[in-house]
């Protein structure tokens, strides 16, 4: 499947979380108990550099709860700020879970970083 019909399948539920690096989306993913993370290297494309395909694994369901152990473990071990932003997109990620383990494929798509002329 080429990756324009891969994203006009998911295009509803495409979300966009924004991470520091590779390194951070591992971690991410470690504390949702989501590892090792494979990654592909996309051949040359303008919009993204590598898929990461977590198809065989599923998001954890929490509740409030847990979800709040794991944002405070989040914040400590990324040193990020506390803020709606971060803890939207963690929590919406979390929402998601029951209707994204329902799919036969899983992926998480790194974008290519933008150019000045963007």
């Amino acid at each position: 499947m080429s990756i324009e019909a891969l994203m006009a399948a998911a295009c509803a539920e495409l979300f966009s979380v924004t991470l520091a690096s590779d390194e951070e989306l591992e971690l991410l993913m470690g504390l949702l108990g989501i590892e090792p993370l494979r990654s592909i290297l996309l051949r040359p494309n303008t919009e993204f550099l590598a898929l990461f395909d977590y198809s065989e694994k599923f998001l954890p369901q929490m509740n409030q709860e847990d979800f709040d152990v794991f944002y405070e473990k989040w914040l400590r071990l990324t040193h990020r700020d506390s803020n709606m932003d971060e803890y939207g997109q963690l929590l919406f990620l979390q929402e998601r879970a029951v209707s994204w383990n329902q799919m036969a494929s899983r992926f998480i798509l790194r974008e290519a970083p933008m150019t000045l002329a963007e």
